[in-house]
């Protein structure tokens, strides 16, 4: 015995149908939204086909008659799109030649409409229901005769006549989608977009919606679950190079939208954030989701959906139609990753290019995943293009012998140049690019012994000081953050690498990393997670741009972290600073969803052993026990 029934999964309605021992999705809603800032951009390339945001519906030689619109608007309405623009109409008498009595008109014309799809051909009009005019302080008026006939045989009829083919938009999505199932799952996949129609046409308060109605019974298998499982070294690269291939996307996605507000710069560095922090505790596991990419993509999307959608119809790399694609082809991603492990969707390195293609009109992206810094991405994020350490360094400088001099002079050449001149030997770039880490031979009185801790303890906190300093004075705080910000980066490089930038492997000398190779240096900065963001041999190899590295990301989170969230709160335990520099390493530590975790953590006064050693550093440097640092340094 079958029985019908319906269910609500986030604003869309599926049908399913109940067999005996299974269950099989018959229709899902996919949409197609079309907010209104985009419908704009989308009628406005189809009326103002110049340079000039108008468009001439009427004219003569003589100048006697001119009907000219421009500054289109679109709302919602009583159900209805609300279609407002603005109209000059010229009117006069031609007598003789001669234009004679001519009179201006300027207002607005209001269409009350009902967007209408054709089916067959997935053409999408609009029905005007009604109309009214109003004069150039939208006020309503009396319009003289003359005009308003105007208006109507012009007009109207210029209007009625606009159309918006989505079919290249529902093409894109249907490629898009095939491409987002497993290569095996490809036939089925394409059964699936061949059920795809258009439904009903809705009018919302901020967007219109197209609904496509779907059969997603060929691709749904109600045996399929989320699982975790040990992948071997071949599968466990192809995960990375996935997540890498994703971090590289989202970085494309963020750069497409300058200029932000200081709203949208703290959403998208807390995604952006989030998400390589979540990969980084996904990589220590021993088992891994089998869904974890797509998963990361979806929860990353949710939060720059909001950012990306309020830029469409502003500033756009890619046509209105490209970003209609692109948003519908998310759209639809999103709905078919409600429905849940039953529809067994992916998301390839293949489907990440054809993502961006969509954004940027087709051209090929580049979504090469680097770590070099990305000087755009920075700027993006309220910092200076570049870091640059200071010089004023109190490190003694390494001896300077001839194959030295010889690798600077080099590395200078190609700082100028940007590039190696054609005139130089091709080995000269590959001597110059290891002078950093051939110096470090240079390094020993950086390597901590016996005799020498409370000498090298010294000149770590001199740069330590110096850099904190830096900082504190270029964001221009007040002398009381100074000191508070002076204790706690000695605490951070303390807890985190027991204040040490080098170590000695089998004699010879190495920039320290950590246990899962991700983090490096005296601060022990996390190369994927600030990836774009910093000069990763810097970081590895320069003491002094390691630390200023540290103090940026401590600073950062103290600012547009810490201080805000604290202050919306209103939490009265924060009052203290020694708890402030608390929930700050949490954030340095482990990102900025450790904000919540650790006010849990605070309120059962259950931390987290990290918690407790760099609170143990704190004090130790707040009360100048700096004689503690050998228990790490050597093991006293």
């Amino acid at each position: 015995m079958k029985s019908n029934h319906s269910l609500k999964i986030t604003g869309v309605v599926l049908f399913f149908i109940f067999l005996p021992g299974m269950l099989w999705a018959q229709n899902v809603v996919l949409p197609i939204t079309i907010d209104y800032p985009l419908l704009k951009s989308m009628v406005m390339s189809q009326v103002f086909t110049g340079t000039e945001k108008e468009t001439e519906l009427l004219g003569d030689p003589k100048g006697c008659k001119k009907i000219v619109i421009t500054d289109l608007d679109f709302r919602e309405e009583n159900s209805l799109l609300r279609f407002e623009i603005k109209v000059q109409i010229k009117s006069g008498f031609e007598f003789m030649n001669i234009c004679t009595f001519p009179i201006e008109w300027e207002g607005y014309v209001v269409f009350f409409q009902n967007p209408v799809i054709t089916p067959e051909s997935w053409i999408l009009s609009f029905k005007t229901m009604d109309s009214l005019v109003l004069d150039k302080n939208h006020e309503h008026g009396i319009i003289a005769g003359a005009f308003w006939k105007l208006i109507k045989e012009k007009v109207h009829t210029y209007v009625d006549d606009i159309r918006i083919d989505l079919r290249p938009s529902v093409e894109e999505i249907k490629s898009f989608l095939v491409d987002v199932f497993p290569e095996g799952m490809h036939p089925q996949a394409l059964v699936m977009i061949e059920t795809m129609r258009p439904g009903n046409v809705e009018v919302q308060g901020n967007a219109v919606q197209i609904a496509i109605n779907t059969d997603v019974s060929s691709v749904c298998d109600t045996t399929r679950t989320l699982k975790e499982e040990r992948l071997n070294d071949m599968e466990l690269a192809a995960l990375i190079g996935t997540w890498e291939t994703m971090d590289a996307f989202i970085v494309y996605l963020i750069r497409s939208l300058t200029p932000l507000d200081e709203k949208e710069k703290d959403i998208v560095l807390e995604t952006l954030l989030d998400t390589r922090y979540r990969f980084i505790a996904e990589l220590a596991k021993p088992v891994h989701e089998n869904d974890f990419v797509r998963n990361q993509f979806m929860a990353a999307w949710d939060s720059l959906s909001v950012v990306f959608k309020n830029h469409t119809g502003k500033k756009l790399d890619t046509s209105p139609l490209g970003a209609l694609s692109f948003l519908s082809s998310m759209d639809a991603l999103k709905v078919l990753d409600s429905i849940g492990p039953a529809i067994g969707i992916e998301i390839t390195h293949n489907g990440f290019i054809r993502l961006a293609r969509l954004m940027n009109d087709k051209k090929i992206p580049d979504l090469f995943y680097s770590l070099e810094q990305d000087k755009e991405l920075r700027k993006l994020m309220d910092l200076d293009p570049e870091l640059k350490e200071s010089l004023d360094d109190t490190m003694d400088e390494p001896e300077i012998d001839n194959d030295t001099f010889l690798k600077d002079i080099l590395n200078k050449i190609l700082t100028l140049f940007h590039e190696t001149p054609k005139w130089m030997p091709p080995y000269a770039t590959a001597i110059a690019g290891q002078s950093q880490k051939t110096d470090a031979i240079h390094l020993e009185k950086w390597i901590p012994n016996q005799s020498n801790t409370s000498e090298y303890v010294k000149k770590i906190r001199n740069i330590l000081k110096q850099t904190a300093e830096k900082t504190a004075t270029k964001n221009k705080r007040d002398r009381e953050y100074h000191d508070f910000f002076h204790l706690i980066i000695p605490a951070v490089a303390w807890q985190e690498s027991c204040l040490r930038q080098f170590e000695l492997n089998n004699g010879e000398i190495e920039y320290l990393r950590s246990y899962n190779n991700t983090s490096v240096g005296v601060m022990q900065v996390n190369e994927r997670v600030w990836r774009g963001l910093y000069d990763p041999e810097k970081l590895r190899w320069n003491i002094r741009y390691n630390i200023e590295a540290g103090c940026e990301i401590a600073d950062l989170y103290l600012n547009r972290y810490v201080f805000k969230k604290l202050k919306e709160k209103k939490l009265p335990l924060f009052e203290n600073k020694d708890n402030i520099a608390r929930i700050l390493y949490a954030l340095y530590n482990g990102g900025p969803g450790e904000f919540s975790k650790f006010l849990k953590r605070s309120a059962k006064e259950k931390f987290y052993l990290s918690d407790k050693l760099f609170y143990e550093k704190y004090l130790w440097v707040k009360t100048s026990q700096w004689e503690n640092a050998d228990i790490c340094l050597v093991g006293k």
